[in-house]
């Protein structure tokens, strides 16, 4: 497989995804103006649908997944780069070298910040398939515990990464490479896992898209009220085309 043609693939359709939804904003902002011009300033605004704002968080929630595993996996790429360069012994080596470590640490501070993202997102969201994915980052995590807390990073209950910045700074410069900065490495490893969150969360918000305005949504159990109950969406042939996802379990439950 080519990573490369497959990572623009994803960035082509998140990009595609984006421009619709801005046209979608601007139709919606036209028709509201209209709407509030041509009515009375005392009238009362209808609440909005609840399983559409509901929709909407799971959506939001998926892209901000997808944005963060492809992050890391460009951080981890940063970050193997650093952990190759050589320095010569003078003076513009030595501030060269400085410069780099200050350089590992903020990717190290991204990388941990876009890894709590995606780890809490699919636990917010939940089903079978998030929660294999987060436990096997968990997993990762977990190996490498012990080495990531002597460079000043520690795991939470929940899974999230907690960074001591001064234990981190002032840590055996090498031990931090072969943590983050080498192949192999485990922020190597958890990079390698995020393609797989990033194309299967590229595959549930192009699914949700899809069914956008049903009346409920895909709640953190993985089911939903609307996909058999709604006979827009099952007798329109959607069911058939899409159906799948829900029985086989390969993305969002």
């Amino acid at each position: 497989m080519n990573i490369n043609s497959t990572r623009n693939a994803l960035l082509r359709a998140r990009n595609l995804r984006n421009a619709k939804r801005s046209r979608s904003r601007r139709v919606m902002s036209s028709r509201t103006n209209t709407t509030n011009r041509g009515s009375n300033t005392n009238s009362i605004k209808r609440p909005s649908s609840i399983g559409s704002s509901s929709q909407s968080k799971q959506i939001s929630l998926y892209e901000k997944i997808e944005k963060a595993a492809s992050d890391i996996q460009n951080t981890t790429k940063n970050m193997i780069v650093i952990g190759n360069m050589t320095y010569s012994d003078d003076e513009a080596g030595k501030a060269a070298k400085e410069k780099g470590w200050e350089s590992l640490v903020s990717n190290i501070k991204k990388f941990v910040s876009d890894f709590n993202t995606v780890v809490n997102g699919l636990d917010d969201i939940a089903g079978a398939t998030n929660l294999a994915q987060k436990k096997t980052l968990d997993n990762i995590v977990s190996a490498n515990a012990d080495q990531l807390k002597e460079i000043g990073i520690t795991v939470s209950k929940s899974g999230e990464l907690s960074i001591d910045e001064k234990t981190l700074t002032s840590a055996d410069q090498e031990k931090v490479k072969a943590l983050f900065a080498k192949e192999n490495s485990f922020a190597d490893k958890i990079s390698s896992k995020m393609e797989a969150v990033e194309s299967s969360a590229a595959s549930s918000l192009t699914v949700l898209n899809k069914m956008y305005g049903a009346t409920s949504t895909y709640n953190k159990y993985g089911t939903s009220n609307s996909y058999f109950g709604s006979n827009n969406y099952f007798n329109s042939g959607y069911f058939n085309n899409y159906g799948s996802y829900m029985n086989s379990g390969s993305w969002y439950i």
